[in-house]
Order: structure tokens, then C-alpha cells, then sequence
């Protein structure tokens, strides 16, 4: 039984993750932050899981190699405390993630008339900070290479 409605294979949700990449390149908003980060660190349980995906790419220390990048967890604590309001089972790295809007906030000629573009940032406990479209890019390069690195097909 699949409960995955027209997602069936790691290579489908990296092609949704980088839909979900240019809707935020469109227009920063928490809603398609939600979903990028959602998906972005969903990928790990699929790779575990798709049997399409290379033995190769599922060893235990492959899992742990995406489990300790950077960039998926910083993906892993926005997901996770997004879902559930709060992290209770992992040592966050990121220390806040904030959103702001209004005049001078986000890009010009993004976000709706008077409103504006969403601007949402955040901080890791080292002190470095990202914007939304930092992460984006961090998170596609790191599983784009991950895909080339184990010959997924895309």
C-alpha cells in the first residue's frame, strides 16, 4: 500500500524540493518555507527507504554524513520544531529563525503591494545567520551533489 500520492521515489521529492526552491525564489513566505525544509530534510528517510536508491548511498555512515551536514540540520530543527511546535528530541543548531515584513524588509518587487516580501533569517548557535534563500541554496547543492556522488538518477 502506498499512502505517498504521486511521490513514489527519492528522485520525485528532490524534483518537489526544487519546485518548492523556486517558489521560494518567486516569493520568501513561511508557508513555502515550511514546505522546503519539510521536504529538504524528509529526503534522509527516503533514502533509506526508496529501493531505487544505491546500497552505496545507504550505508550507516552515509545516513550519519546527512544527518551531521550542516545545512540539513539546519533544515532538521526548522522542520521538526515547525511540526511540533518545539524540540524536545535533538540538540538544535539553530538558535532562532525569525520572519519580518514590511517597507525596506525582503527584496523590492517581491511580496504583495504595501506588504512586501517576507524576510525570514536565521541563527545558529555559533552566531552565523542565513536568509531563507542562503539555505535554499545550501540545502540543493548539498543533495544535488549527494544524487551525482551516487549516480540517483534525477
Amino acid at each position: 500500500m502506498s499512502l505517498t500520492y504521486g511521490l513514489s521515489t527519492v528522485s520525485d521529492l528532490l524534483a518537489k524540493l526544487e519546485r518548492d526552491a523556486k517558489n521560494l525564489n518567486d516569493e520568501v513566505t513561511s508557508d513555502q518555507m515550511f514546505n522546503f525544509v519539510v521536504t529538504g530534510y524528509s529526503m534522509i528517510d527516503w533514502i533509506k527507504n526508496d529501493p531505487n536508491v544505491p546500497q552505496t548511498a545507504k550505508t550507516s555512515n552515509e545516513i550519519q554524513a546527512l544527518y551531521n551536514d550542516q545545512w540539513l540540520k539546519v533544515c532538521g530543527d526548522l522542520a521538526t520544531a515547525s511540526k511540533h511546535f518545539t524540540l524536545t528530541r535533538r540538540q538544535p543548531i539553530v538558535t532562532s529563525a525569525t520572519s519580518s515584513r514590511g517597507y525596506g524588509v525582503g527584496r523590492y518587487g517581491k511580496g504583495r503591494f504595501g506588504v512586501g516580501e517576507e524576510c525570514i533569517e536565521i541563527e545558529l548557535s555559533d552566531g552565523t545567520k542565513y536568509g531563507a534563500l542562503d539555505l535554499v541554496k545550501g540545502v540543493l547543492t548539498k543533495w544535488r551533489s549527494f544524487f551525482k556522488q551516487h549516480g540517483i538518477r534525477r
